[in-house]
């Protein structure tokens, strides 16, 4: 059944169009990451996370440069339109990673700066930062996640057990039905 569920999720990504994916069973769990936020403080993904009711993960995790760079973009996107909605507070957390593999330890910085750039004024320095990791598709997999060219929304509870992901281009329908699902939760 899971399989099927995300041949429908990665079928309809690859159309373009918004998906919403219940998960009625548990999705796995997120790797922990050591990284540092775009503030320069060291944060543990995702233990260090803060929500005391749910956290929202905006995770941009492109197999190559061009499709992260439209993930990251897409997602901040996303992040402008749920925060119009007034859903983000100290209850409900958001938080946005670059997941990148295999990038070599002395070009870290220069990519961490110019991310940084791109985030800084848009959503929260303290709650945004890149995670280096050694292999993407486990890291996906880990959280029951699909890899794909789409950005990647999860809904994780306050000790960040990932509950439901959406994937796909900003839009009222798909705005309407993450704030739904996350009002599902709460």
């Amino acid at each position: 059944m899971r399989k099927i569920l995300l041949s429908i999720v990665i079928a309809a990504c690859a159309l373009g169009t918004f998906v919403a994916v219940g998960q009625e069973t548990d999705m796995g769990s997120f790797e922990q990451v050591k990284s540092k936020t775009f503030d320069k403080e060291k944060f543990i993904f995702p233990d260090d996370v803060r929500g005391t009711q749910l956290n929202i993960f905006f995770l941009a995790m492109g197999a190559d440069r061009d499709a992260g760079e439209a993930q990251q973009l897409a997602l901040i996107d996303w992040h402008a339109a749920l925060a119009e909605r007034g859903v983000f507070s100290d209850a409900v957390m958001p938080y946005h990673f670059p997941v990148l593999a295999g990038v070599p330890f002395f070009v870290k910085g220069m990519i961490n700066g110019a991310m940084r750039d791109t985030y800084e004024g848009k959503v929260p320095l303290d709650q945004a930062g890149i995670l280096f990791i050694k292999d993407l598709a486990a890291f996906a997999g880990s959280a029951g996640l699909p890899l794909d060219d789409q950005a990647t929304i999860v809904i994780a509870t306050a000790d960040a057990v990932p509950l439901q992901f959406f994937k796909g281009e900003v839009s009222p329908q798909g705005v309407d039905e993450i704030v739904a699902a996350m009002e599902n939760v709460l």
